[in-house]
């Protein structure tokens, strides 16, 4: 982890999930948009493995994908220990009941694997804890 690596803005969950994009960095952007609504990652970016035509751009809690120079998946974790980018903001204190109300507002399917809760909808997958709380976010 650069500890000297700080974030140049941070962006509300609830915007991503309203936009399906982190300031106009979507799914499908051209992987030189990362670095120009980005910054510099956090990490040199690098392959998923040795002969991987993937590429990991980090970004504190936020890690894109990128592939023929093709933004492919966005991720975020708000379980980790990283400078976070993306934070909870208003809906800090939303329970698994708030998720599953706006679950139906947006028409998501909602599945349960384990003790996770996915909601998945039209471009991204929301991975939830029994109690609500935000695991893992995928715009795909």
């Amino acid at each position: 982890m650069n500890e000297e690596w700080e974030p140049i803005f941070q962006i509300e969950l609830m915007d991503i999930i309203n936009s399906l994009n982190i300031k106009k960095l979507h799914v499908g952007s051209s992987d030189s948009l990362i670095y120009e609504i980005m910054g510099e990652p956090e990490l040199a970016v690098t392959r998923l493995n040795r002969k991987s035509k993937i590429f990991s751009h980090l970004y504190g809690n936020v890690n894109i994908l990128s592939e023929n120079n093709m933004v492919i998946s966005i991720n975020i974790d708000m379980h980790c220990f990283r400078k976070k980018m993306v934070v909870l903001g208003r809906i800090n204190s939303w329970k698994l009941d708030t998720w599953l109300e706006l679950s139906k507002i947006k028409d998501w399917r909602v599945n349960k694997f384990c003790d996770v809760v996915r909601l998945e909808g039209k471009g991204i997958v929301i991975c939830l804890l029994p109690n609500g709380e935000v695991g893992m976010i995928s715009l795909c």
